[in-house]
């Protein structure tokens, strides 16, 4: 069973990146922890430490390459990662009046959850290939595999994270590097609840967790869950648009 000592995860502060974070808090283990707000990162770093784990943490902007590149530089001083889990994301939409979501909501998904995604393994990575081992998760989402109309930003960069991730695996493979894509489907986090809509099959943030954890150990490459949803999207794609779309429509966010 894979028992990684030190982990760095981004998106700590709360949601789907604090519950993983506890996940892997217990004695022995370095959790090297991040997020954009410090107040509720430290509220994680707090009970992290109280499970008997040490914590590094800093509270950043993981759109700021620079930043993310310092910041590893520095644990890497102090640690040697075993595993890093890409978690940070934000989301967002068209407007309630039906207007196009903006460019700025939709360059800001995709600068933090695709581009945050990509500073920090090409932060990451160089160390591990040194070292010729080490693995690395991204989670994406099953908005990456198919995208709902409101929301086509965060499709946009969760497939992206898809596209990264699997030519990153086969690129950092001779290095012994293995690249995790994970996509889960609806979780309950205060991100996820911006948006009223049909959730089915959702879990809470720490069975989530928990799931990731699993397909983490079991060095899988590519995990999408719950699987009555990841089946229904790959029968979906069978489909023509039209009728993919009648479905789809379902899933959209009531205004």
């Amino acid at each position: 069973m894979f028992k990684p000592k030190s982990i760095l995860i981004t998106g700590a502060s709360s949601g789907l990146g604090r519950a993983i974070a506890l996940g892997y808090a217990e004695a022995g283990v370095t959790l090297c922890l991040t997020g954009r707000n410090e107040e509720r990162l430290g509220e994680t770093v707090r009970v992290a430490e109280g499970r008997g784990c040490r914590v590094l943490w800093r509270s950043l902007d993981i759109c700021d390459a620079q930043a993310v590149q310092s910041w590893v530089d520095e644990l890497e001083q102090e640690t040697s990662l075993d595993l890093v889990i890409s978690n940070a994301g934000v989301t967002g939409s068209h407007g309630i009046d039906g207007s196009v979501e903006t460019a700025e909501t939709a360059h800001a998904q995709i600068a933090t959850n695709l581009g945050g995604t990509v500073n920090l393994l090409t932060a990451v990575a160089p160390y591990m290939q040194k070292r010729k081992s080490g693995r690395i998760a991204l989670i994406s989402s099953l908005a990456g595999m198919q995208p709902i109309s409101d929301g086509p930003a965060y499709g946009a960069s969760k497939a992206g994270i898809i596209a990264y991730g699997e030519a990153m695996r086969d690129h950092l493979h001779k290095w012994g590097v293995f690249v995790s894509v994970i996509c889960p489907g609806y979780i309950l986090t205060p991100m996820a609840d911006q948006f009223k809509s049909w959730r089915p099959y959702e879990f809470t943030a720490e069975q989530a967790a928990e799931k990731i954890k699993k397909a983490i150990a079991r060095k899988k490459a590519f995990y999408a869950f719950p699987w009555q949803l990841a089946l229904s999207i790959r029968i979906g794609k069978l489909l023509p648009w039209q009728l993919r779309r009648i479905g789809n429509q379902r899933f959209n966010y009531q205004r």
